[in-house]
């Protein structure tokens, strides 16, 4: 088990953001607007430059917020997965967008055909971020169902649910987004999610779980963005608790 932080930019602040987090392993999340992305991909060579300036080691990168059933996803997916390749990611995390039921079968035949032909080309892990809503065109038991590799994120799954699928399926589960979900403002507010684990002892029972059965996976901590101060300071301090020797060797990105 080893740990890193998310690390969001866009290819406006890029070089602000990623310099604030020298020498700290991240999930490198692109710009979620895929056709931002698209037009500006160019400048994906100037990120690679920046991340080898800042000798940032690249853990996985989290793709734009496209859709899994388009006709044009095995295009802009690739551009993703080559740069994650090219700067040393091992995994690249997708999300399933959300499809009117009436269609979501069909669709769901599509994206899993996709996902398919992608991973085919790549020694990058291409994996599914879990969302626990029906109306995803892949929700996570049906990625558990096609034996996906998976992304679990601890602000998007009811806590019993959590644990679960840890224990059921955590030879395919490669990345943890770990945050804690916090109850705050009076009964009837909303939950806020993305808080640091320390907000929460679930938190470390997850952590726990998942070091008894020596996985050997990712955690990612991701908060909401004014907390990335305390996510660089967490990171060192889960590290030094679970007593791993990470190796932070930056690949040759020329």
């Amino acid at each position: 088990m080893r740990f890193c932080i998310r690390r969001e930019i866009s290819f406006d602040n890029s070089e602000e953001r990623l310099r604030k987090v020298k020498d700290v392993p991240i999930e490198l999340a692109l710009p979620p607007k895929l056709d931002d992305f698209m037009r500006n991909r160019h400048l994906l060579m100037d990120v690679k430059r920046q991340l080898k300036e800042f000798r940032i080691p690249v853990r996985s990168v989290h793709a734009p917020h496209g859709h899994l059933a388009d006709e044009t996803f095995k295009s802009w997916a690739q551009v993703v997965i080559g740069f994650a390749e090219s700067v040393g990611s091992e995994i690249v995390v997708f999300h399933p967008e959300k499809q009117p039921e009436e269609t979501r079968k069909d669709l769901r035949t599509t994206a899993l055909l996709n996902v398919k032909q992608v991973q085919d080309r790549t020694r990058v892990t291409v994996a599914l971020e879990t969302f626990w809503d029906e109306g995803r065109v892949l929700t996570p038991d049906e990625i558990m169902e096609h034996h996906l590799p998976m992304v679990l994120d601890t602000s998007l799954v009811p806590k019993p649910e959590i644990i679960w699928i840890i224990e059921s399926y955590r030879t395919h589960l490669v990345n943890v987004h770990l945050s804690a979900v916090t109850q705050s403002g009076g009964r009837n507010a909303p939950p806020q999610q993305f808080r640091p684990v320390d907000s929460d002892p679930f938190c470390l029972d997850v952590l726990d779980r998942l070091y008894e059965l020596k996985w050997n996976g990712e955690v990612t901590l991701e908060y909401m963005p004014w907390l990335a101060s305390k996510s660089v300071e967490d990171r060192k301090l889960l590290e030094r608790i679970y007593q791993y020797q990470h190796n932070t060797t930056v690949p040759d990105l020329a």
